[in-house]
């Protein structure tokens, strides 16, 4: 991204910061459609949510609920089946929230953010530091539990994706300096991951997940490639690059399933030199633990801009939430509108 940005994108994320939560968050609700026991949730919620703009999303399953962050006014919100959505986490800074995820057992909500899109946008005083980080809230109350600095003395970071293993440990991404950092329980940096092969000069490390094995998958945005990061909290990870048997142009954000298929989201939102590549969701299997994988499934996407995807016991839903509009300044074709579809 440019960091002279047209006025008309500075303008989308002032106005979506200047605008009140509960404004901005307004939401029609959807008609009604025919529940069942079977699977409460439509195939599609198009929800209207003016400057929300959410990148990431997840499942809360103790409130059998979406939840969604704020690419533009670093909250994090719930949206319940019938399109409805309720603040959870205020604006805690003038940042991105961009990956979410749920861990339930401690009862938290983790979130990777960011100030980038803003300070690319000059919207913040350039002699101040970067912003990024981890946040972890109280799920049920939203409250702040920690706010975990990962910028690592970069000049632009960007946590963009995280996952949480069996005890408690975070593991985020960062797409501008290309690190996975290693984020304790108790809210403390224990190691910060570099690889060769995780390094671009553009899009780097994006989404990840925990394997029940205790491996970590990472997928690079530029050009597609997917890793497998061997004892993350040790002191000597090893990390090797999954054969697949076609990578997309990109990846995205990404979900492993109960059946142990991986399903990632392509788009080329952030492909450099205006590359063009059609929005998909593919899943992706693998047999020798994840050494190799082919694709099984392939999607092409019928909302713009798809950007990671949830798993729900009631199907994996994907998450377009009009990014473009903030990044190029091109108004989206359904503007004010996010869309949660499942595949």
């Amino acid at each position: 991204m440019d960091a002279s940005a047209p006025a008309s994108r500075r303008t989308l994320l002032r106005v979506a910061t200047a605008a009140t939560v509960g404004g901005a968050l307004a939401a029609t609700p959807l008609p009604a459609f025919a529940k069942s026991a079977r699977c409460p949730l439509p195939r599609t919620l198009s929800v209207t949510a003016p400057g929300l703009y959410p990148e990431g999303v997840a499942w809360d399953p103790t409130r059998k609920a979406f939840l969604v962050g704020s690419s533009a006014q670093g909250t994090i919100s719930v949206v319940r089946a019938d399109g409805s959505v309720t603040p959870l986490v205020a604006p805690f800074a003038q940042v991105s929230v961009l990956g979410i995820t749920v861990d339930a057992p401690r009862r938290r909500v983790l979130a990777a953010y960011t100030d980038y899109f803003f300070r690319m946008m000059g919207i913040i005083d350039p002699s101040l530091p970067p912003v990024s980080g981890v946040g972890v809230f109280d799920l049920a109350t939203g409250a702040v539990r920690h706010l975990v600095d990962v910028s690592d003395g970069q000049p632009l970071p960007r946590a963009n994706d995280l996952t949480v293993d069996r005890n408690g440990t975070i593991h985020v991404t960062d797409t501008g300096v290309d690190t996975v950092t290693t984020v304790s329980r108790d809210g403390e940096v224990l190691k910060v991951l570099r690889d060769d092969r995780f390094a671009t000069a553009d899009t780097g490390p994006n989404g990840i997940v925990q394997h029940p094995a205790g491996f970590l998958l990472m997928g690079r945005y530029e050009g597609g490639r997917l890793f497998r990061i061997d004892r993350p909290c040790s002191a000597r990870p090893k990390v090797s690059e999954v054969r697949l048997d076609g990578a997309p142009a990109s990846l995205d954000g990404m979900a492993l399933r109960p059946d142990g298929s991986l399903v990632v989201v392509s788009n080329d939102l952030s492909l450099s030199g205006g590359r063009q590549s059609p929005d998909a969701v593919l899943v992706l299997r693998s047999t020798d633990g994840w050494r190799t994988a082919r694709t099984v499934q392939r999607q092409t996407w019928p909302h713009e801009d798809p950007t990671t995807v949830t798993v729900t016991p009631y199907g994996d839903y994907v998450v377009s939430g009009g990014l473009r509009e903030i990044l190029t300044g091109v108004p989206s074709t359904t503007p004010g509108t996010f869309h949660l579809r499942r595949r």
